[in-house]
């Protein structure tokens, strides 16, 4: 299983698995920022068999010991391997409803992917976790030589979303507010708070946006974010059935992966 990282700057990179199934972390990313004190990281993927992988990575490029951990949401490709991270001693941060979305639901999916055979060795030392230090609007985090602050913009892909602004770098994490290349999963979304939140997004001071699934960008991938949002909604108003919208939605994002999560699209768009 091969991690690639991607350096954004000088001190913070990328890591993903790529990919868009369950045992690549459905191509989540991971965001690393080496500051004075040690590594913060940002969703650490699906397991902690997938964190060891990364602090593989991490020592291999050269980052300190990972003192801190956030969590941009609650879904386990971004949590799960964070719980590793938190048994050699990190911090865990997180907002206060993505802590409670994990406490609801994190046992049973555990245990659920335990007892399926395809995934029971991927998941067979996952345990619930709970973040160590939750926070409700804004969360500043002293990296030594830099901060980073952790928002919530409201809900967005989730009621307990946040993104992890680097001052120093230019640089925000998105989270999967922001997806690029790969379609959205709008299984736990506010609909009707997404587009001013992307809009709060989009007005932040920085030139590059990591986004929770596919490549970084500046701010156009949160413009096409926003775009695909429109689109979507169109297709669903105007579709005749399920299956019309989604050979729509298809034609419409023909290189996207993660085609699973045209579903949550047209259950929640279309009722």
């Amino acid at each position: 299983m091969a991690l690639s990282e991607s350096f954004v700057t000088r001190r913070l990179a990328v890591f993903t698995l790529g990919g868009d199934t369950l045992l690549t972390s459905y191509g989540a990313n991971c965001t690393a920022f080496a500051g004075s004190r040690g590594t913060l990281l940002v969703d650490p993927l699906i397991a902690p068999a997938h964190a060891r992988i990364l602090a593989e990575a991490l020592a291999r490029c050269g980052f300190p010991p990972v003192t801190q951990v956030v969590l941009t949401h609650h879904h386990t490709d971004h949590t799960l391997g964070a719980g590793w991270f938190s048994s050699h001693g990190a911090a865990v941060i997180a907002h206060e409803r993505c802590a409670t979305e994990m406490s609801v639901h994190h046992a049973s999916i555990i245990a659920e992917r335990r007892a399926t055979p395809a995934l029971a060795a991927l998941f067979a030392d996952a345990e619930p976790y709970a973040p160590s230090l939750t926070f409700k609007d804004v969360f500043r985090i002293d990296l030594g030589d830099a901060i980073a602050e952790a928002r919530h913009l409201g809900p967005g892909h989730t009621a307990g979303d946040c993104v992890v602004l680097f001052p120093s770098e230019g640089v925000v994490a998105c989270g999967d507010l922001v997806s690029s290349g790969y379609h959205f999963n709008y299984e736990d979304a506010d609909l009707a708070a997404l587009p001013a939140v992307l809009a709060a997004l989009e007005r932040f001071p920085v030139a590059k946006f990591v986004p929770g699934h596919g490549p970084s960008g500046g701010r156009e991938i949160v413009e096409e974010q926003a775009r695909y949002h429109r689109v979507l909604a169109q297709i669903a108003a105007g579709a005749k059935s399920a299956e019309q919208a989604r050979s729509a939605i298809r034609a419409a994002f023909p290189e996207h992966r993660l085609e699973f999560a045209i579903e949550s699209a047209l259950i929640r768009l279309r009722h």
